[in-house]
């Protein structure tokens, strides 16, 4: 996931989740999603971030529905860092965190 990962991609989305899932605007979560997607392309992720875009664009889906979605991405991405180093290892386990306290707060 590195590989195709920017840095500042990284920060932002950090940055974002920190303030609060529920402070997200649906169309800003939307394009940082549909930018991850690009990016990682063919992955277990690229799939979930799918499920997670159509959930936010008025899919009828519920809290706990999208809490599930984002608890799985938090693992995916805890799953990924093991295959960096570095910083990029340590900001998507900071990632992963955070994307899974997000779903454990709207399960």
């Amino acid at each position: 996931m590195a590989d195709m990962t920017q840095s500042v991609d990284l920060d932002s989305t950090i940055a974002a989740l920190k303030s609060g899932i529920t402070s997200l605007r649906p169309e800003a979560a939307v394009s940082t999603i549909e930018s991850w997607q690009s990016q990682l392309q063919g992955t277990e992720i690229a799939e979930t971030l799918g499920q997670l875009k159509i959930a936010l664009s008025g899919g009828g889906t519920t809290g706990p529905a999208i809490g599930k979605i984002l608890s799985d991405l938090g693992s995916q991405t805890a799953t990924s860092a093991g295959t960096t180093s570095g910083d990029a290892m340590s900001k998507l386990k900071q990632l992963g965190q955070l994307l899974s306290q997000a779903g454990s707060s709207l399960s």
